[in-house]
C-alpha cells in the first residue's frame, strides 16, 4: 500500500518541479519565446516526461502556472470582506516583493496575452474583470460600513487601486526604489475614512 502513495508523491513532486521550471522559463523568455524542451532541460527530464504531466504541452503548462499563482491570492482573500479584503490586497503586495520571478512572469504573459490569438488572452481578460469586480465589491462593503470617505465611488477606487498595483509592480521590476505594499497602502488610504 505504501508503494502507490510513494509513486504519487514522486509524481506530484515532479509536477511541482516542472511548474517551477515553467515559471522560470516563461519569466525569462515569455510564452512565445519558450519551449517545452527548454522547460524539460531545466528540470533535467525528457520532453516526453513533461508531456506526461501536462498533456496539453506548453499551453497546459501556461494555464497551470497562472492558475497556481491565482489560487494563492484567492486563498488569501477568502472570507475577507470590505476593509479586511482591502487590507489583504496590501499584504498580497507585500508578499509579492519576495517573488520577483512570479511578478515578472505575470507581467510578461499579461502583455503578450493582449494579442487576441494568444492562448491566455481570454484568461487574462476574465481574471482582470474578476479582480476589478471583487475589489469594487470590497470598496462598496467598506462604504456601507462607513469606512470610506464621503463621495468615494467604489468602482473608481477599485479601478484606481488596480492601476496603481499594476503600475507599481512595473516600476519595481524596472529597478525603481518602490515599496509596493506601503505605496499601495498609502494610495488606498486616500479613499478610507481611517487609514489602514
Amino acid at each position: 500500500m505504501a508503494g502507490p502513495r510513494g509513486e504519487y508523491r514522486k509524481s506530484a513532486a515532479r509536477r511541482a518541479q516542472i511548474l517551477d521550471a515553467a515559471v522560470e522559463v516563461f519569466a525569462r523568455t515569455g510564452y512565445t519565446g519558450s519551449s517545452v524542451s527548454e522547460i524539460a532541460r531545466v528540470v533535467g527530464v525528457s520532453q516526453t516526461a513533461v508531456l506526461h504531466h501536462f498533456e496539453g504541452g506548453k499551453t497546459a503548462l501556461l494555464m497551470a502556472v497562472l492558475e497556481q499563482r491565482d489560487a494563492l491570492a484567492v486563498g488569501a482573500l477568502a472570507d475577507h470582506h470590505g476593509r479586511a479584503f482591502i487590507a489583504e490586497l496590501v499584504e498580497i503586495s507585500r508578499r509579492q516583493a519576495a517573488q520577483r520571478g512570479v511578478v515578472q512572469l505575470y507581467h510578461v504573459l499579461s502583455t503578450e496575452a493582449t494579442a487576441p490569438d494568444h492562448p491566455a488572452h481570454e484568461y487574462f481578460r476574465t481574471r482582470i474583470g474578476r479582480i476589478l469586480e471583487g475589489t469594487t465589491q470590497a470598496f462598496a462593503e467598506a462604504r456601507d460600513a462607513g469606512d470610506l470617505k464621503p463621495g468615494v465611488d467604489p468602482h473608481h477606487a477599485a479601478l484606481s487601486t488596480l492601476a496603481m498595483v499594476e503600475g507599481l509592480e512595473m516600476l519595481w521590476l524596472n529597478g525603481l526604489d518602490v515599496d509596493m505594499a506601503e505605496d499601495i497602502r498609502h494610495h488606498i488610504d486616500q479613499f478610507l475614512a481611517a487609514p489602514l
